[in-house]
């Protein structure tokens, strides 16, 4: 199992490795801030394993560079045979995945267990 935690002030990131896919964990804001660090976890995720699942349950707001990361990492993963999943997605940022129509693009479930199946 591999684990990196990356801890700022607002946005704390967990990586694992689980059965056949990398969950990526995030919890607090992903704004201009935080988001070159949850995009450069991402990027190092997809290149460990391409069958990717980002659990947002605990993410209280994105801004577009948020988004923008979940789209290249998405882009990454499908370039290399894989995808990604999110799961536990909050409502407020379901909302606006909806409104830009990322929601057509990156699957979403109601828990890590149901997005990790969805790759059998």
């Amino acid at each position: 199992m591999d684990k990196l935690s990356i801890q700022g002030e607002v946005i704390a990131i967990l990586s694992d490795e689980k059965e056949n896919a990398y969950v990526v964990t995030v919890s607090g804001r992903i704004d201009s801030e935080t988001a070159p660090a949850f995009d450069a976890e991402l990027a190092k995720a997809v290149n460990f394993n391409s069958k990717l699942v980002i659990d947002l349950k605990g993410v209280d707001y994105m801004s577009s560079a948020g988004l923008r990361a979940l789209i290249k990492a998405s882009q990454a993963a499908v370039k290399a045979g894989g995808a990604v999943k999110l799961a536990s997605v909050p409502e407020e940022i379901n909302s606006v995945m909806y409104t830009v129509g990322l929601n057509q693009k990156i699957d979403s479930f109601a828990s890590v267990d149901k997005a990790m199946a969805s790759f059998a």
